[in-house]
């Protein structure tokens, strides 16, 4: 039994590798076989169908980004800034491993397993970006003067969109480049110090303005 598990973990670690460098159509589950130099018997022993061995790949990648996550989440020895810094980098990290044909091959090839990774990004980001905001505000580091929900949903689509493969191919960047850019915008703001002291007078003056003009609109009663 313990054999097995071993066997089947060394596949797993072994087809990832080769489906990143090459991709999912391209791959037979022989040459995967070759590449672990065991028999194709063995392998369909353990793994029926290639595209059942492309989903418990991601089953297993999804489950080990949970655990590192919450790993980083349950740290007491991290503050809140090191927390999000520590998180943001490994998801970073991890997009930047999936590059090349494999995603855009899973998009195509078995839309099921493309939805299902999908819907699980969404999910989790969802749920962390909350529970990352809330404690932002708690902790002081983020302005509470903000909608919540707007800034989460605009983080989450944004990266969506930018990490689909069809939008990455038409852009110098890698996505860890890509999602390390919109967390700097998000985070640091794309003003200057000169350019956002600028904004917020001009927003406060407008402010202002429509402040008097609703003032001047309501009736004598109301003043």
């Amino acid at each position: 039994m313990h054999e097995d598990k071993e066997i089947k973990e060394r596949i797993l670690t072994k087809a990832e590798e080769i489906f990143l460098q090459f991709g999912f159509s391209k791959v037979k589950m022989e040459e995967v076989a070759a590449g672990l130099g065991i028999s194709k018997k063995t392998l369909y022993k353990f793994f029926p169908s290639k595209e059942n061995l492309i989903r418990e790949i991601i089953l297993s990648r999804q489950c080990v980004v949970e655990n590192y996550i919450n790993k980083i989440w349950e740290d007491e020895n991290l503050d809140f800034v090191a927390k999000l810094k520590s998180m943001m980098d490994y998801l970073s990290q991890q997009s930047s491993r999936v590059r090349g044909p494999l995603m855009d091959d899973i998009r195509k090839c078995i839309p099921d397993v493309w939805n299902e990774i999908h819907d699980f990004k969404k999910i989790k980001s969802l749920e962390k970006a909350k529970g990352l905001f809330e404690l932002g505000v708690k902790n002081g580091a983020f302005r509470s003067d903000i909608g919540q929900d707007i800034v989460i949903l605009m983080f989450t689509v944004v990266a969506e969109a930018i990490l689909n493969p069809e939008v990455l191919s038409q852009i110098p960047f890698t996505g860890e480049q890509a999602i390390e850019t919109i967390l700097k915008v998000i985070f640091e703001g794309i003003l200057t110090e000169e350019g956002r002291a600028k904004y917020i007078s001009i927003n406060s003056a407008e402010i202002k303005v429509e402040h008097v003009q609703l003032n001047n609109l309501q009736p004598s009663i109301y003043r």
